[in-house]
């Protein structure tokens, strides 16, 4: 029996599966369910002798931890796991392609989603050429999900769009990102992405869009976490009232690579004692919490975790509801603005 409900403002499509999943619209082919919960791929360690699973993370190919991210990747798959996100700018494409195969999960059961830049430069030749080399590298025909990975362009090499091209005059952001949603909508009419969005948009860069008439995202992908959350909501209220569903990366910040600053905020989402209070009342985990805090939210999650526990956990946070004191008590917690965390590319400005 699979039903339509609405978890805040986004149609949600509940089944007896754990993990629930999310009706994509917009430029998104006719029914395409996103699982809430997928597995974030792209780590921030550089060193391999931490070993699977160790800290910080080592996920990247161009570090030797390729076969790290085969192992996650399996394991996520063979745990239940359903979604994956990665990107070009991980350098671990053909590693997350092994995983997939080896897991013995059917590709047409996995929603894959994957980004272009912004590691890579911006344009619509840039991105068509990426989209190819993503498909290539990962051995797969086709992702259910492409996103734009950033509105700016500060990549190297430089893009063959003058617009793009930030050290030239001829340098036009606004015109860069139209001209490479024109690219993702031509692989979206193509049958190359079943559903196409954007990431670390704002509600500027997306109304852009919009103005321009072309096909409007499915899906806005930006951190979100109890310490970037009051401060994101006017994005998130932007996506939900046009149908564009607003994805939460970092939901448990970055604990393996960042410390939040004090003194109101704990060095992790993790150790924060709020979170802390009401997993130990609810006989969940703090990450349970979060996730599900986020999910009545109507916010679907990417969380990064090599550690089978840790995933099975993760996918264990959708069979209870946090009580509406709890809920919002999350939402007050405060937040990592950019004065005091300048460092942190996720802070808040």
């Amino acid at each position: 029996v699979v039903a339509a409900v609405v978890v805040g403002f986004v149609e949600v499509v509940s089944s007896l599966a754990t993990v629930p999943t999310v009706l994509l619209q917009n430029a998104a082919q006719k029914d395409v369910l996103m699982p809430a919960i997928g597995l974030g791929t792209g780590g921030y360690g550089t060193n391999k002798s931490v070993g699977y699973n160790g800290y910080p993370e080592c996920w990247a190919e161009i570090e030797g931890c390729g076969q790290f991210s085969v192992e996650a990747v399996k394991t996520w798959l063979i745990a239940g796991g359903r979604r994956i996100d990665n990107a070009d700018s991980y350098y671990n494409q053909k590693s997350v392609g092994i995983g997939m195969r080896e897991s013995g999960v059917a590709r047409k059961d996995i929603f894959l989603l994957s980004k272009v830049g912004p590691s890579l430069p911006l344009g619509y030749e840039d991105a068509l050429e990426q989209f190819e080399n993503i498909k290539a590298e990962m051995n797969v025909s086709y992702v259910d999900l492409l996103l734009i990975h950033w509105p700016t362009d500060t990549a190297l090499p430089l893009s063959k769009d003058p617009n793009c091209n930030f050290k030239e005059p001829t340098y036009d952001p606004k015109t860069c990102r139209l001209s490479t949603w024109k690219a993702l909508v031509e692989i979206f009419q193509k049958g190359g992405a079943r559903a196409i969005g954007v990431s670390n948009y704002n509600s500027t860069h997306i109304q852009e869009i919009i103005d321009s008439g072309m096909p409007i995202p499915s899906v806005n992908q930006c951190p979100f976490n109890i310490y970037h959350s009051s401060t994101q909501m006017e994005t998130v209220k932007f996506c939900q009232s046009h149908n564009i569903v607003f994805v939460g990366y970092s939901p448990l910040g970055v604990p393996d690579w960042h410390n939040y600053p004090g003194p109101n905020m704990s060095p992790t989402t993790l150790l924060d004692p709020v979170v802390a209070n009401i997993a130990a009342s609810i006989n969940k985990s703090p990450a349970q919490v979060m996730i599900n805090w986020e999910w009545q939210l109507g916010i679907p999650v990417n969380p990064r975790s090599m550690n089978v526990t840790h995933m099975k956990e993760n996918l264990a946070a959708y069979d209870f509801t946090l009580s509406q004191e709890h809920v919002a008590s999350l939402s007050k917690r405060p937040q990592d603005y950019c004065s005091e965390d300048p460092d942190f590319y996720e802070c808040a400005p």
